[in-house]
């Protein structure tokens, strides 16, 4: 590696970091104003939320942003260059453009990697504190009203199991009307019913209260009855009632085990659109990288590209939630939601790149 390309790489990245650092105290700052009543309607305080909210919610909206933070340092760190006239410099030294950009590209490598790993890995812990702290000090009275309504469950746990609960409480793990039944292909082979559940938290251990278990065999049926009975179920009390955002505190194989098996019962397509867009998001960083450079790598009409860019930027990111939304309501595939706008980008980055170097 050549003493420019160590250049490049050193001052980008610490480009890079500066802006997310920067970009995250501000967040934090604002965040703190508009939530600081709800923090002290639901008994909360700023130095709870400082400690216990704002280091986990830094991960996430860093991690989140993380393409345009990189196209941002791009923009910055290349204009600087370009002003200074070190580009030009290093053009009239014989260096092309397809050279100049590698060290861009080796920056995004690690950068990516780096995301990649964070939403594959440690970004869902991060989201199962942030979100503890969300449901407990940061909801809406409409919101923590809705969220703590006792619901009714039908739902197909297994390709043999269906349970049937009434007013399940996810705020207690409590039931009533417990029913869980087990088929032999077609043919019913077990019931288990109860007047009342309660699930330990995390557990898969259920007490039935009330009981009574049927065993169907060819010629009869085989009955007990008892007021409690202490059953090891295949879920969880979060795996029963999933919260609307329980996919973001998965790894990405907790993830995919869970969408194998909620496909079964419901709609997944926004947890898809979780489990695509972690690999999805890192790769935008190389797409942004290649548009930042093209656009400020010329002095001619440098301004006028770098608000193009960020304007392409900001239509990236509205783009992307309003395909994830039609994604929900199954009218395009998962897949295709998250991905589009990182393709349509990429051409224009490509085009842009292109007419760059053909100038």
């Amino acid at each position: 590696m050549k003493i420019l390309d160590r250049y490049i790489i050193r001052n980008l990245l610490i480009t890079f970091i500066f802006i997310t650092v920067s970009l995250q105290l501000l967040s934090v700052v604002i965040d703190i104003s508009q939530r600081m009543h709800r923090l002290e309607n639901n008994q909360g305080s700023i130095k709870k939320a400082l400690i216990f909210y704002y280091p986990y919610w830094s991960i996430w909206l860093a991690n989140t942003f993380s393409p345009i933070s990189v196209f941002l340092s791009v923009i910055f760190f290349t204009s600087k260059l370009e002003n200074n006239s070190e580009i030009t410099a290093i053009l009239s030294s014989g260096i092309s453009l397809n050279r100049l950009i590698v060290p861009y590209l080796i920056s995004a490598i690690m950068i990516g990697t780096v995301s990649l790993l964070i939403n594959y890995y440690f970004l869902p812990m991060a989201n199962k504190k942030k979100n503890q702290f969300h449901y407990q000090y940061l909801l809406s009275s409409r919101y923590k009203n809705k969220y703590e309504k006792n619901q009714t469950i039908s739902t197909q746990i297994s390709k043999n199991e269906y349970i049937f609960i009434r007013n399940f409480s996810r705020k207690k793990n409590i039931g009533k009307e417990f029913v869980y039944q087990k088929f032999n292909g077609k043919k019913l082979i077990y019931i288990l019913k109860s007047k009342n559940i309660f699930g330990y938290k995390k557990k898969k251990i259920y007490v039935l209260s009330d009981y009574r278990e049927t065993t169907i065999k060819k010629n009869y049926d085989f009955f007990i009855k008892g007021d409690y009975k202490i059953k090891k179920f295949s879920f969880t009390p979060e795996e029963l009632l999933p919260e609307e955002y329980i996919a973001e505190t998965m790894n990405i194989y907790e993830l995919k085990k869970f969408i194998d098996i909620e496909k079964k019962n419901r709609n997944v397509n926004i947890h898809l659109n979780e489990y695509y867009q972690r690999t999805s998001l890192p790769f935008s960083t190389f797409i942004f990288t290649i548009l930042g450079f093209s656009l400020s790598s010329k002095k001619s009409e440098t301004g006028y590209n770098i608000i193009l860019g960020i304007v392409l930027a900001v239509f990236y990111i509205f783009f992307m939630e309003i395909t994830k939304i039609y994604s929900t309501k199954d009218t395009i595939p998962s897949y295709l939601s998250v991905w589009l706008p990182n393709v349509l980008l990429g051409i224009i980055a490509l085009f842009f790149y292109w007419k760059n170097i053909n100038n």
